[in-house]
């Protein structure tokens, strides 16, 4: 009889033992396993999960189960409906060790709430008992036991989540009741009182010491309380307890059976208060253990920022010995700037102290430095000019040539020689099409291509400029806003909070924290002065105040005269707008049949029949001539309900312009300026809504934009006029040869505003494409996103990619970490910034807002402000490609889609986690713009003339006189656009990625498409501007891109190669074993990464870990890694050049392939689709997923047990492999995670896996069984095609080219096998594993071990059939009476067994041996030489066609060689004796 237990434990030692013991005791004490219990079952997903979960079948199917429960116990066979059987395979659907996981939920939410409901009932039958003597407390037992009979859980999952629901609601009640109690009151009352005279202790420590202890003192006191008298109410009589010792209760009754469950219920309150103040205690404990323990003696450091001891870290030490060591030292020498060090050297502190004389130490160290720097100063840049020129040569004159050539129209304008050089390539895109230049039309069209692919677009340097400050100035204001409002809504909760708890239990406090925001509100209004709000709102709300103030006033500066410009600066202090949901929520609707909408047709019509409403009435009588006069007006009452709420969804940019359109609708006669005119029912139709939030966003979101809007495009007029793009008049636009030139019309965004720009009296003249591509803002597939199962698509395909990297722990460490690989790829350590201030800055920014000192923050609201206005933060590629494709979903026009949108954007937990995920990238960012602040500080040493030749020579544009807000540019101003320049062109960020790749994101095609792309942007950014630094004649420039060079070495393969020559020195390891590795045992997917080896190969088995998932630069590493290993397979094999081409192209794993990756792959939302819809049941590695003698039950089933875990987010992803990795659950192939590993992975982003080289090769082995049957299924060999001319000779060339194929795949496993013998796996291992796979005999394995070939046997049985089936069809067409099958032909068997013979014997360790080179000693075979005439058999009854030519034969004729003939087959020498057979 079989087991039904997986494992037999084998005795332990007493000490083992008693460990468990001590566990087990205290888990079953604290109710967590029952006595003696043991989960023999296991929580599976079934076709019924959803149906269980659902509210309305829920409860018939767990009827129906426990109905059946008690119908098997008595012997009686389950009842089970016919459709439930059919559709979900009901009765059969599970093993005896395993429960639906919807069920289990169910029975664990059940058990939990009757557990809660009984131990507070307990309080009423103990009292009643001990009373009266009755037993209401054993009935009580017996009742919930009868009830619960069915219900209890049976695995640990299920006990989990009935602990979860007995104790976490009740907690929670206790806690909120608690705060009522008017003792607490006044010890909450005396313990503030006690905080503020901590807050005099002058001593840093010390003071934060006492209020941290002070603290975990009064959380602790409250958390043991309140979990006290939870664990006294709700816990069940039957748990036992921990440190106390129970009242027995067996045998009582009455009386006494109370007394005992009620002292019961006193220890249990005893012993949850003890350990909810143990949880408080190790929840403290923790992050002051990962941050002083962890955090700040390997990275942060402790004392001041910038002291010495804050310095003392491994991370901080290594960076500066690397700089001072490596870096610094080479870059100066190579720069030739060792002149300048010396000179910081002699005026520094350190030189003055020891009391040398200025000059002394300088002319000492003069001589040196001078020839030290001779080839860095007058050699190197040379070099590097000449390489930049070549560079620019090959790539513009040449490249440029190249492609006129390749048109018909490009030919005709090609400059015939090199001499006529071509227009500079910037200019290229200031043509138009429209030109009368032909060439400047054909280089415009090639730009046209160009600028789909670049950051820039269609738009010129200082163009692309003048929007990017233009759209940062609007990202930086919003921003700016919301955090100061998310201070001020944080702040009034805790004031909120800390006036409730204080206030009488007996009273309704009239404290909230919507009392405190309008508070916030009145005062920007106007209403109320700044000493009236609370003392901790006073300087946040002063400082937004001070915002929304300067905003309204540079609006109210820019708008034409009118009604708006009077409204907005006569009430500059006071002037906030009204707030509707019309305007803010796409999907936001009034049915017709709401009270809302019945309101505003009642106000409507009141408007038509009363004294103004003349012209209403008139109106609807013409529209509805067939009705009454009173169902006319009606009718129209509706209509003119309805178009009001589409005028406010009308996009007019600016709301104030909707309303004075619904006002002039509804014929109110006055101008709105704020929404606080229109009738009260017309703004609740509207939406209204009065929170300071989307009040003050409303007032500043459209102000900033346009306003912004208006001086980009006033600029960007007199920017393209000087460019020679726009014209002041058509004449002048003719005369630069524009053909057709056109008026600039209106643009988009202006709202309210007016621009010179758009000026009707004095327009700009221009080409039309170059006008179009200037006012336009719509981008490719727009219309696209507006169908609603397009819109679908893209909910499914960004909604999973958001749970794998936004909801992913792994995902997000390891993009904290990868991201410093950024400004490592330039140089950029030492000491010139700081990592811990960008991770300080990012850790307030998320979880601190409104906490701690209100200056303080407000010091950070100004990095965050100077961070998004030049364009470094929140430029998360991944981030911001995921939140911009969500925010295009949300906005569209189909209301129903927007669910998945909507909660990703707004849910707490997802929005934090986007924050904490943009984090990561925005602390890099912040150190390296900090980075380059203090580089070009020190490059431009307060010449504005240095930084404006630096902006020319490098960033290739002018340094503007003005800034986009009209601010003089003066040196500071000059540094922090220099540093966002650098930044933003070094660094990946979202709003440079391509026209085209923005499109491609908003197609559900293609994962992150915009990483790689800026990747290769980044990559190149670098070698071109460290090249272009190193060739200048400035010293300090020349160092900081020799800098960059060693960074790009670094980054692009260095550090991975330090890093393996380390481990390879310990583990034996080299790259030639890593080759081998990846090429026959790693998964596909990592056949191009970069692999580490963690540990020596123990037989094969060692730790792996890709450092491709950790390096960013991989993404152009690895096309480049695909080119090489391609080569290398290609040399495995005989191929031509075509094919060799179309494998580097079109081949997977091949460069061009593994480079557009990301572009063309499944999306991940679509995999589990594709799999079963497209792949019929497999995953694109083959494995089934289903097969096809399940039930319909069971397919359901399995497809959605693979579309869930494909799809699941990241962190259940995370949380099952560690729930694995402790209770050793190993994977599907078998194999056994760790802990270490799993922790490892969650804190740094590398993920160690197991290599196991046997495992592998089992896999590989069974591919020769497989090789037999595959190399005939793409083939033809037994087919009827071609039947006349296939036949003889063919047929063999064919069965040869089988057998090359054979021999092919079977060298794959020899080379395999010598590959792992040279990764130590012993030699007998391979064997044993061989001879345990089915169909492989003794001689066989004995042939593969030896490297001999097995040649693929042909089928006889398949050929006799098929002479048989010709035989049958020249029976059936009549054409046996004029022919006979040449049975040769059709089947030339004498020439399979030639082949057969050729390979017999033959080693894999040379080439297949109809592709061996013969040396001239040999006789050839086939040549095309002296033809000789194959014989060829035939009867003159069956007139068939001619063979093809055959191949010629060729006797060879040195006269060294042995006869010819001796040389040639036996079959072959029979032929040529006789010809006629």
């Amino acid at each position: 009889m079989a087991d039904d237990k997986p494992f037999r434990y084998r005795p332990i030692n007493v000490d083992d033992q008693s460990y468990i013991d001590i566990v087990k005791s205290s888990l079953q004490k604290k109710n967590i396993l029952e006595d003696n219990q043991e989960y023999d079952k296991e929580a599976v997903a079934t076709s019924l999960t959803p149906f269980y979960l659902n509210t309305l079948t829920g409860p018939g199917l767990a009827y129906l189960d426990t109905f059946n429960k008690n119908r098997k116990k008595k012997g009686l066979e389950p009842f089970e409906p016919e459709f439930l059987k059919k559709y979900f395979n009901y009765g059969n659907n599970l093993e005896d060790d395993e429960i639906d996981i919807g069920r289990e939920f169910q029975k664990s939410v059940t058990t939990g709430v009757t557990y809660s409901a009984k131990g507070v009932g307990e309080i009423f039958t103990t009292i009643t008992d001990a009373i009266g003597d009755t037993n209401f407390t054993r009935d009580l037992d017996r009742l919930t036991e009868d009830f619960l009979e069915h219900q209890k859980p049976e695995t640990w999952q299920g006990d989990v989540t009935r602990l979860v629901t007995q104790y976490g609601l009740p907690s929670t009640w206790v806690s909120k009741l608690l705060t009522k109690l008017p003792k607490l009151h006044k010890l909450k009352k005396n313990y503030s009182k006690f905080r503020k005279t901590l807050s005099k202790i002058e001593n840093k420590f010390l003071r934060r010491s006492a209020k941290l202890a002070t603290s975990i003192a009064r959380r602790g006191g409250t958390a043991g309380l309140s979990l006290g008298i939870t664990d006294a109410l709700v816990a069940e009589s039957g748990r036992e307890t921990y440190f106390t010792q129970k009242v027995d209760e067996e045998g009582k009754t009455g009386k006494d059976l109370a007394a005992a469950r009620f002292i019961n219920k006193l220890k249990f309150g005893q012993e949850g208060a003890t350990f909810g103040a143990g949880f408080v205690l190790a929840g403290k404990a923790l992050p002051i253990m990962a941050k002083y323990g962890v955090y700040k003696p390997l990275i942060g450091g402790y004392g001041k920022p910038g002291s010495l001891l804050n310095k003392i870290t491994p991370a901080k030490i290594g960076m500066r010995v690397a700089n001072a060591a490596v870096v610094n030292p080479a870059s100066k020498i190579l720069g030739g700037s060792t002149v300048e060090s010396a000179k910081l050297l002699n005026n520094s502190r350190f030189v003055k102290k020891l009391g040398i004389k200025d000059g002394v130490l300088m002319k000492a160290l003069n001589v040196t430095a001078k020839t030290i720097d001779l080839p860095g100063k007058y050699v190197l840049p040379y070099v590097m000019k000449g390489v930049n020129t070549s560079a620019d040569f090959i790539t513009k004159e040449a490249g440029t040539r190249l492609i006129l050539a390749a048109t018909k129209e490009g030919r005709k304008v090609l400059p015939k020689t090199f001499k006529a050089t071509l227009p500079e390539f910037s200019k290229w895109r200031t043509f138009t099409v429209n030109n009368s230049d032909p060439l400047k039309v054909v280089l415009k069209k090639i730009d046209n291509k160009l600028a789909l692919v670049r950051s820039l677009g269609f738009k010129t340097g200082e163009g692309y400029a003048l929007t990017s400050a233009a759209k940062n100035n609007i990202n930086r204001s919003a921003r700016l806003i919301e955090k100061k409002l998310e201070s001020i809504e944080k702040r009034a909760y805790k004031l909120a909070s800390g006036f409730k708890n204080m206030y009488n239990t007996g009273k309704t406090s009239p404290a909230s924290r919507d009392y405190y925001l309008n508070g916030v509100l009145e005062y920007l209004q106007g209403n109320k002065v700044l000493g009236a709000l609370p003392k901790e709102l006073q300087i946040t709300a002063k400082s937004l105040n001070d915002d929304l103030i300067a905003i309204k006033k540079q609006f109210g500066g820019l708008l034409p005269e009118g009604d708006l410009k009077a409204a907005v600066l006569g009430n500059l202090k006071g002037y906030i707008r009204k707030s509707f949901a019309v305007f803010e929520d796409p999907a936001y609707q009034v049915p017709l049949n709401s009270k809302l909408f019945k309101n505003a047709e009642e106000f409507a019509l009141k408007l038509i029949r009363g004294n103004g409403g003349r012209n209403f009435r008139l109106n609807a009588k013409e529209i509805y001539p067939n009705l009454s006069q009173k169902a006319a007006e009606e009718a129209y009452a509706t209509g003119l309900v309805q178009k009001i709420l589409r005028l406010g969804k009308q996009d007019m940019f600016d709301p104030i312009e909707n309303l004075n359109a619904i006002a002039k609708e509804l014929n109110l006669g006055k101008f709105i300026a704020t929404g606080e005119e229109l009738p009260t029912v017309i703004q609740k139709l509207l939406g209204e809504t009065k929170s300071l939030k989307s009040q003050v966003l409303t007032t500043t979101s459209s102000m900033v934009a346009q306003s912004t809007n208006k001086l980009m495009f006033d600029k960007l007029g007199i920017a393209m006029e000087r460019a020679g793009v726009l014209f002041k008049n058509e004449n002048a636009a003719k005369a630069a040869g524009i053909l057709d030139p056109v008026k600039v019309g209106g643009v988009q965004g202006l709202g309210s505003m007016k621009s010179g720009f758009t000026s009707s009296t004095k327009p700009y003249w221009g080409a039309s494409d170059i006008i179009e591509a200037l006012t336009t803002s719509s981008t490719p597939l727009d219309s696209w996103i507006q169908n609603g199962f397009y819109k679908n698509l893209l909910q499914l395909k960004t909604g999973v990619q958001y749970g794998k990297t936004v909801l992913s722990p792994e995902t997000q460490v390891r993009n904290f970490f990868s991201a410093g690989f950024f400004p490592m790829a330039r140089g950029l350590i030492g000491g010139r910034s700081s990592v811990t201030d960008g991770i300080s800055m990012v850790i307030d920014d998320i979880w601190n807002a409104g906490k701690g000192n209100a200056q303080a923050e407000l010091r950070l609201f100004d990095n965050i402000d100077e961070g998004i206005k030049y364009g470094v933060l929140d430029e998360s590629i991944v981030a911001s490609e995921l939140n911009a494709v969500l925010k295009e979903i949300k906005n569209g026009k189909i209301a129903s889609l927007n669910g998945l949108a909507k909660f990703l954007q707004k849910n707490p937990f997802t929005e934090k986690a986007a924050r904490l995920y943009a984090g990561g990238d925005n602390v890099w960012k912040w150190y390296t713009y900090n980075w380059y602040k203090s580089f070009t500080k020190d490059l431009f040493k307060n010449d504005m003339g240095q930084a404006r030749q630096w902006f020319k020579d490098i960033a290739g544009r002018e340094l503007g006189t003005t800034t986009l807000t009209g601010q003089k540019v003066d040196m500071a101003e000059a540094i922090r656009q220099a540093a966002a320049w650098y930044t933003r062109n070094t660094v990946p960020t979202y709003s440079k990625v391509p026209i085209a790749i923005q499109a491609l994101r908003r197609t559900p095609f293609g994962n992150f498409v915009s990483f790689p792309a800026e990747m290769l942007r980044t990559s190149f950014n670098n070698m071109n501007i460290s090249m272009r630094e190193a060739g200048s004649n400035n010293a300090v420039l020349r160092s900081m891109g020799y800098r960059g060079l060693m960074g790009m070495f670094t980054v692009m393969g260095g550090a991975s190669y330090a890093v393996k020559s380390l481990y390879n020195n310990f583990t034996g390891f080299d790259e030639e074993k890593l080759r081998l590795f990846k090429k026959h045992f790693a998964p596909t997917y990592m056949m191009n990464s970069d692999l580490l080896a963690l540990s020596t190969s123990d037989n094969g088995k060692f730790k792996v870990v890709n450092l491709s998932d950790f390096i960013p630069q991989a993404a152009v590493l690895e096309p480049i890694n695909a080119f090489f290993n391609t080569k290398d397979k290609l040399n495995d094999r005989p191929t031509d050049t075509t094919d060799k081409a179309l494998t580097y192209f079109f081949g997977d794993g091949g460069p061009v392939m593994t480079f557009f990756e990301s572009y063309l792959s499944t999306p991940i939302g679509f995999e589990p689709f594709a799999d079963i819809l497209l792949r019929k049941g497999r995953t694109d590695t083959g494995k089934q997923i289903y097969s096809t003698t399940d039930n319909p039950g069971d397919k359901f089933e399995k497809m959605f047990y693979h579309v869930a875990k494909t799809l699941e987010p990241g962190i259940i992803t995370t949380s099952r492999k560690f729930k694995d990795a402790i209770i050793k659950q190993p994977t599907s192939s078998g194999t056994l995670r760790t802990l270490q590993d799993q922790s490892i992975g969650a804190s740094t982003g590398l993920k160690p896996f197991d290599a196991n080289i046997l495992t592998s090769m089992d896999y590989i082995i069974s591919d020769y069984s497989r090789i037999r049957s595959n190399v005939f299924k793409a083939e033809k060999f037994y087919k009827f095609d071609k039947m006349y001319t296939r036949g003889g000779e063919v047929l063999k060339q064919e069965y040869i080219d089988i057998q090359r194929e054979a021999w092919i795949e079977q060298r794959k496993i020899q080379d395999a096998i010598e590959a792992a013998i040279k990764l130590n796996v012993d030699f007998d291992d391979i064997e044993d594993l061989m001879k345990e796979r089915a169909g492989l005999g003794k001689k066989q394995i004995r042939k593969i071990l030896d490297g001999e070939f097995i040649p693929v046997p042909y089928s006889d049985n398949l050929f006799k059939k098929k002479l048989k089936t010709i035989e049958r069809n020249e029976k059936d067409s009549g054409m046996n009476k004029k022919r006979s099958i040449e049975e040769d032909f059709h089947y030339p068997k004498d020439m399979f067994e030639d082949v057969l013979d050729d390979l017999k014997g033959t080693m894999m360790d040379k080439n297949f041996f109809y592709d061996r080179k013969k040396d001239d000693n040999t006789s050839e075979l086939i040549t095309n030489e002296q033809p000789v005439k194959v014989a060829q058999t035939s009867k003159p009854k069956i007139e068939t066609q001619p063979l093809p030519p055959q191949p010629a034969v060729r006797v060879a004729s040195n006269v060294n060689a042995s006869p010819p003939f001796t040389s040639l087959p036996k079959n072959d020498q029979f032929k040529l004796l006789f010809p006629n057979g």
